[in-house]
């Protein structure tokens, strides 16, 4: 299967993909699952679940319903088992630049944070967290990505979190089947 690398995912390379509607649908979550399950070679189920500001992972549906909701993080994109291990997922698609793209990955680094947070406190350590961040903007933002994960000496943590492009997870998977 060939993977084109998130630095070569301009704007107009999305536009011209035979995917890619307009941007006002879920057409880029849509393709990002579809590969993403081909590579695992399983459903990647869509969840509820989400963290609240104890770091904690629950599952809430509906955030935007009480008036402690905004404690709340976005939802993980995707949730699926292998052997003993759970896998939640979470996909962006940034590209070109802006301050709605800038937004998003600084919400992504909040996002990843809580993942890390959540890993020393809860000691989960049969949970993965994998984000997959496909985009040239995405590509461009990913030395911000590495020096989260490097600044809480999480060399033993690293091992949970995975961040980067969907080019790269292809090979970090082939890693973890070995």
């Amino acid at each position: 299967m060939y993977l084109t690398p998130s630095h070569k995912q301009t704007k107009t390379w999305r536009k011209n993909q035979e995917w890619y509607i307009n941007g006002k649908h879920n057409e880029c979550e849509l393709y990002q699952r579809k590969l993403f399950e081909k590579i695992i070679n399983k459903k990647c189920n869509k969840t509820n679940k989400r963290f609240n500001t104890n770091h904690e992972l629950l599952n809430k549906k509906n955030p935007m319903i009480n008036e402690d909701d905004l404690e709340y993080t976005e939802n993980f994109d995707g949730f699926f088992k292998y052997h003993e291990n759970k896998y939640y997922i979470n996909f962006k698609f940034v590209c070109d630049n802006g301050g709605a793209q800038t937004r998003t990955l600084r919400e992504t680094y909040l996002f990843i944070n809580y993942q890390i947070n959540h890993i020393i406190k809860y000691k989960t350590y049969n949970t993965y967290f994998i984000n997959i961040l496909d985009g040239d903007t995405s590509s461009k933002f990913m030395k911000y990505f590495d020096y989260l994960i490097n600044k809480k000496n999480t060399l033993r943590k690293k091992k949970y979190i995975f961040v980067g492009d969907m080019y790269t997870f292809k090979n970090y998977w082939k890693h973890i089947l070995k």
